[in-house]
């Protein structure tokens, strides 16, 4: 789904980034604007950013719809008077007639001068899964923003935004639990990989993917791509396909990975595990049956097995 198709208080960071470079490119002003302060509970954290075009079009999230519009016209305030500048909203704020309902105050940096260059370079490392930040001194009257990738480190009174590789889903199995949760995950701004051996399950999926891979032999299951921030759900009937790509994906760097079926069919599972070599630290890190919750059919399993892996992503832990 392209970030034009969602509402533009749903898209990604990276789109974010990529809607602030088009209107550059296009030799068109743009703000971005980044929460830098946070005095007492708020909806969205430190960081969390907002672009807004000269003709008041914006793309991310600072709150739930209470503060967008009054951003806006700030940054067309900060345009006009070719300056960056923070406001602050809430607590100790000028702004009366702005209020947040969750109480608190939060001090927002409006930047009008980001270099295309540097969105650009950050965009890329994004597509190529790398971390990175971006700095800059909430300050300073000129746009200072400056790419920081990995071992760079920021300068004094700088603050500093950090990119993490986005959440990546790599579905394997056939029937409608992958397809429901396909559908679902294309919500959730995630990377989607889905591996089948059935060809209608691929094409059902396919609207929803960034990757097919077709599964044709039980015993030699293709490279999937794994990495750190990769989550790695088995929705098989036929259970003879999911042992040996299990085993690959508990030894990767996958943070999640996890598994349909009964507690019956995940006993019996480990056991097939544990014959082609699997060790206590693999079988500790499998998840199964997957879900916060019990579910009977492919929709609710979908919202399940996908709250699980988000709340997991969250909290930064791994489930034993």
């Amino acid at each position: 789904m392209t970030q034009g198709s969602r509402p533009p208080g749903l898209t990604g960071d990276l789109e974010v980034l990529a809607f602030a470079a088009a209107e550059l490119a296009a030799s068109r002003r743009v703000a971005l604007i980044t929460i830098v302060g946070l005095d007492g509970p708020f909806s969205r954290p430190l960081g969390a950013q907002l672009a807004v075009a000269e003709d008041k079009r914006f793309v991310g999230s600072i709150s739930g719809g209470c503060l967008e519009q009054a951003l806006t016209e700030e940054a067309q305030l900060a345009m006009a008077a070719g300056e960056n500048r923070v406001v602050r909203y809430g607590r100790g704020s000028p702004y009366l007639d702005v209020r947040l309902p969750c109480g608190g105050g939060i001090d927002l940096h409006i930047d009008i001068g980001a270099s295309h260059q540097t969105l650009q370079a950050a965009i890329a490392l994004g597509h190529e899964r790398r971390r990175f930040s971006l700095a800059f001194d909430p300050t300073a009257p000129q746009s200072n923003l400056r790419l920081l990738r990995e071992g760079n480190v920021a300068g004094a009174g700088e603050f500093v935004r950090t990119f993490e590789p986005k959440l990546r889903l790599v579905l394997a199995g056939r029937g409608w639990e992958i397809v429901a949760m396909s559908q679902l995950a294309q919500t959730a701004d995630v990377d989607l990989v889905v591996a089948s051996q059935e060809a209608a399950t691929l094409d059902f999926c396919r609207p929803f993917t960034n990757q097919l891979i077709p599964l044709t032999i039980p015993a030699a299951p293709p490279a999937l791509p794994l990495d750190a921030d990769t989550a790695v759900a088995c929705l098989f009937h036929e259970h003879e396909w999911e042992a040996p790509l299990l085993l690959d994906a508990l030894r990767s760097e996958a943070f999640y990975v996890g598994a349909l079926g009964s507690r019956q069919t995940h006993e019996r599972r480990v056991e097939t595990l544990r014959a082609l070599g699997a060790g206590a630290e693999d079988i500790a890190r499998l998840k199964g049956p997957i879900g916060l919750f019990a579910s009977r059919d492919p929709r609710s399993l979908a919202i399940s097995a996908l709250a699980e892996i988000v709340k997991l992503r969250t909290e930064g832990r791994v489930i034993a």
